[in-house]
């Protein structure tokens, strides 16, 4: 794992990252679509994106009258997503870009989705990330996020015991992202999923 001062690069796992994550048509991806609210004719951006497969089911869901977009800081990662969607006959605008500077003016997007990248992040991107994405939301948006925060009870040990020597991850599992969230001027984020290891919240603009 490369470490960036912009957080971890998964350069390295690109080639593998689809045999060792849930494929576009699990049950779990298809859950988080599920839960970030898409609808048709929504313009998405997927930050984070790794090789697309949240970002395909964006696509597909928005139909032909939506958009969706997706980033990621690793090349590789990018790359794959480009032929996957090529393969699917979709169009999406893959970019090689860092959540803190987003290619994009501001409030072009209905939504913003990440799922798995911001505990990889140092506080102070977390929090560029969080101002990026609140600028390229548009006034109604939403921003969508399941990634490692507080652990239930019985598996904070496992949880903290794994990631407690990682301080972006840790800072996460001490709940604290949410308030974190809020502070870079989004509404209270509404819990919509508390899994055994995962979180999920939405949050509307201020």
């Amino acid at each position: 794992m490369e470490k960036r001062g912009r957080g971890f690069s998964l350069e390295w796992l690109s080639r593998y990252y689809d045999l060792v994550t849930p494929a576009e048509r699990s049950r779990f991806r298809q859950k988080l679509l599920e839960l970030s609210g898409i609808r048709p004719g929504e313009r998405v951006l997927d930050v984070g994106c790794g090789t697309g497969s949240l970002s395909i089911l964006a696509r597909i869901a928005v139909g032909e009258t939506g958009e969706a977009a997706g980033i990621d800081i690793a090349a590789g990662m990018i790359s794959r997503a480009r032929r996957k969607a090529d393969w699917a006959g979709l169009d999406i605008d893959f970019r090689v870009a860092s959540v803190d500077n987003l290619p994009y003016s501001e409030g072009v997007f209905d939504v913003v989705t990440s799922t798995m990248m911001f505990h990889h992040l140092p506080v102070e991107i977390k929090a560029k990330g969080l101002r990026e994405i609140h600028r390229v939301l548009k006034a109604d948006g939403r921003f969508f996020i399941c990634d490692f925060l507080a652990p239930r009870a019985l598996t904070a040990p496992f949880m903290f015991l794994l990631f407690v020597w990682l301080p972006s991850t840790r800072y996460q599992l001490f709940g604290k992202l949410p308030n974190l969230i809020r502070e870079c001027g989004f509404a209270a984020p509404e819990l919509v999923r508390r899994g055994v290891f995962l979180t999920c919240y939405r949050a509307g603009k201020t």
